[in-house]
């Protein structure tokens, strides 16, 4: 069976295992992972260990992968907080749990297979198409592996992929699920619809009386919200640098300190790739300049990502001494060398020029003033704040924290939905806090900190109407004037019912008639809402229906129904489209929730200390 299934397999499976992975660790129980393991080990399901450089290259791979998508450079932290770490351990767990249950299973694919996948890994051949060894020493070389470690990770790979086809086998979908959805989502219908309009202002408006039982209907759209009354107590940096001032020698000091910043030389840029002689890069050199490829291209074709190849953005001090004036001597962009570097016979391309720039001491004296005051107010700020936690826990007042620090005083009522002029975090406290309660200070971001006590919660209330007369008053024309053209709009559609056009009722009543053609039920359908779509798609043709609309009221008939033609060329293709990824996400999830099951009766443990050291040496 296992070699029926070889004969069967295509790249399908490879990224079938790499898409599933990237659900990531959500579907494992992490409650039972525990800190441990080898410090040559990151993680380990089962029997199986994820080791140090597997985790180091496929960490990197991914960072350089999300560098060259969105154009950006990823730090430890950025990396950290955007969770690329632990996405990239939830690929290699599930990996690993696969990896666990071949071995126990036996499972372990035969020299000729390696072989083939060895020959097969793009990069390593050479220019008659046939392995070539020093092709493949740059390659494992540039990845720090050597080549038992990585042709055991083919092996692995190749093994987890045939334990993938196993347990994906027999995943199909029966055809007609593909005619049913085509059917249900290409369906098209066309309607004839008017607009009856409000005219909330041909109504006259109500007395009191009638406002005031609109009101007590309608009592929770005219509520005010819950309102605080607090005293807050508050030292921000900007408040303190705002009357900071200093001499000439201190302002040029700072000048001269970030000299680099404001004489900034002129930066490049730049992508490089070595080659093995500098035979293979005179050619590859040719092949660009001639147009057949570039220097990305070629990356590619070794095995490399884009984002492998790129140095980013530096300037000639960057760079090492031998391609100095290599790289920045030219006044254009383009290809220079080769030129002999550590790595060998190298390539550079100059992407972009960023011509030097250079800021004077008067352009920038007040951008000085600003950051040697800040600067010193941030000082003042969290020994002032220090010093206020000692009067907190000290049973002080805001009023005498005001008087005996550097706070300010202040009082607002402030609702918890509104955009107040204080931080967010103020309103959250406020609203986290009882009357009168003693509470420590927060810090509103940037050394803001606020010190809040509340004074009075103001319970949710329905004003008089003399108060909001006018609100209610616009609110009840529009409602009544919605309803007037809801009540002429039913009128209209009896009389379609005894016989009318919806056109010949459009021409007497001065309505303007619009047609839609070809709506479909997954399109955003103009004057339709979701719900409105629904009900136009449940009708049978020739149905009148009415719709509210804030403009008034849509009554609509239903012109002709197209059911979706399977028989055409176009469906054909879409019918192929959705038996493919639908196969796809049935045999990923099966691959997923044996992977799963795998490690959770098996057991997950990761070295945490490890990984994150890997991590932050991100560079």
């Amino acid at each position: 069976m296992l070699s029926t299934m070889r004969s069967k397999k295509s790249g399908i499976f490879g990224w079938i295992i790499i898409a599933l992975l990237i659900l990531g660790l959500g579907a494992f129980g992490f409650t039972d992972i525990l800190t441990g393991g080898s410090a040559s080990s990151v993680a380990r399901v089962g029997k199986t260990d994820i080791t140090v450089t597997e985790y180091r290259l496929a960490f990197e791979n991914r960072v350089n992968a999300i560098q060259q998508q969105y154009g950006l450079r990823l730090d430890a932290q950025t990396a950290q907080a955007q969770g690329v770490d632990q996405q990239v351990l939830g690929e290699l767990l599930r990996a690993a749990a696969l990896k666990d249950e071949a071995t126990r299973l036996g499972l372990s694919m035969p020299d000729q297979v390696v072989q083939r996948a060895l020959l097969e890994t793009p990069g390593l051949g050479g220019t008659s198409g046939e392995f070539d060894a020093a092709n493949y020493q740059f390659f494992l070389n540039q990845r720090g592996l050597n080549a038992q470690r990585f042709e055991q990770i083919i092996r692995d790979s190749e093994t987890v992929a045939l334990l993938g086809e196993v347990i994906a086998d027999g995943a199909v979908l029966p055809p007609v699920a593909a005619d049913a959805l085509l059917s249900y989502l290409g369906e098209e219908r066309s309607v004839n619809w008017v607009l009856v309009p409000a005219q909330p202002m041909t109504l006259d408006l109500a007395g009191d009386d009638a406002l005031q039982a609109y009101l007590d209907e309608n009592a929770d759209r005219f509520r005010t919200p819950e309102q605080r009354a607090i005293t807050y107590a508050y030292l921000t940096p900007q408040m303190l640098a705002a009357d900071m001032d200093f001499d000439e020698e201190a302002l040029r000091a700072e000048y001269e300190r970030d000299i680099q910043e404001f004489q900034a030389p002129q930066r490049r840029i730049v992508d490089r790739l070595a080659f093995s002689d500098e035979a293979a890069a005179q050619t590859a050199l040719e092949a660009i300049e001639s147009g057949q490829t570039t220097l990305g291209d070629q990356a590619v074709e070794r095995g490399l990502q884009r984002g492998d190849i790129s140095l980013g953005l530096i300037s000639e001090t960057q760079l090492a001494r031998s391609a100095r004036a290599a790289v920045f001597g030219p006044d254009a962009t383009g290809i220079v060398g080769p030129v002999t570097t550590d790595l060998g016979p190298t390539l550079f391309s100059i992407n972009a020029i960023i011509p030097a720039s250079e800021t004077a001491f008067a352009d920038a004296r007040d951008d000085l003033r600003q950051r040697l005051a800040l600067a010193e107010a941030e000082e003042i700020v969290i020994s002032e704040s220090l010093r206020v936690e000692e009067l907190i826990a000290g049973g002080a007042t805001l009023e005498q924290i005001a008087e005996e620090s550097a706070y300010a005083l202040g009082t607002a009522t402030v609702t918890q939905d509104q955009s107040a002029e204080l931080p967010s975090e103020v309103i959250e406290e406020a609203f986290a806090s009882d009357i009168g309660a003693d509470r420590d200070q927060i810090e509103a971001g940037d050394l803001s900190f606020y010190a809040v006590r509340v004074d009075e919660v103001i319970a949710p209330a329905l004003p008089p109407l003399a108060e909001i007369r006018t609100d209610v008053a616009d609110a009840w024309r529009a409602d009544a004037a919605r309803d007037a053209a809801m009540e002429r709009a039913q009128e209209l559609q009896t009389a379609l019912s005894d016989g009318l056009t919806l056109s010949t009722l459009a021409q007497r009543e001065e309505l303007e008639l619009q047609t839609d053609e070809g709506l479909t039920r997954d399109a955003e359908n103009g004057f339709l809402s979701p719900e409105a779509t629904a009900a136009v798609f449940e009708a049978e043709q020739g149905t009148a229906m009415i719709f509210e609309d804030e403009a008034g009221a849509i009554l609509l008939t239903l012109t002709d129904v197209t059911p979706y033609e399977l028989e055409d060329e176009n469906a054909q293709t879409l019918r192929n489209l959705f038996t493919d990824q639908t196969r796809v996400d049935v045999e990923r999830d099966m691959i997923g929730y044996f992977a799963n099951a795998i490690a959770d009766e098996r057991g997950i443990v990761v070295n945490q200390a490890v990984l994150d050291q890997i991590v932050q040496s991100l560079r």
